[in-house]
C-alpha cells in the first residue's frame, strides 16, 4: 500500500536538534550585541555626566574665590592703610582631577577680573567674572588652601 505521504518524510531527531542549536547561539549573538550597545551607550551618558559634574564644581570654587576677592577689596577700601589677610580653604580636587586656576585680565587694564578654573582630564575650563576697585595681580595657581592679601598696592592670590 502505498500512501501519498510516502515521499515526505519526517525531520529527524538531528534534524530538529541542529535547529534548537542554531536558534540558540543566534539568541546569545544577537544578545550579545544589544548588551555591548548599551553598554557602550551608558559609557557615553557617564563621560558626560562627569563633565558636567566638574564644570559645576569649579563654577562654585571660582564663585566662592571671587566672593573672597570682592571681600577683600571691600575691606581694602574701607582702611586702605590697613593690612588685609583672607584665607580659603577650596578643595584640592574636583570630581577625583587636580584643577588649576588663572587670575585673568580680560579687559587689559592691568588688573585681573576674571577667575579661569581648568582641568586636563576631562578637558573642561570655567570663567568667573568678578569686579574689584583694587587692583588684582596675575596669578597662576592650584587648587587647595589660597592666601589673598593685600600688599598696599594690590591684592595678591597665592597657594598657602
Amino acid at each position: 500500500m502505498c500512501s501519498r505521504y510516502s515521499s515526505w518524510s519526517s525531520p529527524t531527531r538531528t534534524d530538529r536538534a541542529a535547529s534548537t542549536t542554531l536558534s540558540y547561539v543566534l539568541a546569545l549573538g544577537i544578545t550579545a550585541i544589544l548588551i555591548t550597545g548599551l553598554l557602550i551607550a551608558g559609557g557615553g551618558v557617564v563621560e558626560d555626566q562627569r563633565d558636567r559634574t566638574v564644570e559645576n564644581e569649579l563654577r562654585v570654587v571660582g564663585q566662592q574665590l571671587a566672593a573672597d576677592l570682592e571681600t577683600a577689596d571691600a575691606l581694602v577700601q574701607s582702611a586702605p592703610s590697613g593690612t588685609v589677610r583672607l584665607d580659603r580653604q577650596l578643595p584640592p580636587r574636583v570630581v577625583g582631577t587636580n584643577y588649576a586656576i588663572d587670575m585673568v585680565d580680560t579687559d587689559d587694564d592691568g588688573s585681573a577680573n576674571s577667575i579661569q578654573l581648568s582641568t586636563s582630564n576631562p578637558d573642561v575650563t570655567v570663567t568667573v567674572s568678578f569686579t574689584t576697585h583694587t587692583t588684582i595681580a596675575d596669578a597662576s595657581f592650584g587648587g587647595g588652601d589660597v592666601n589673598i592679601r593685600y600688599t598696599g598696592t594690590k591684592l595678591v592670590i597665592e597657594n598657602a
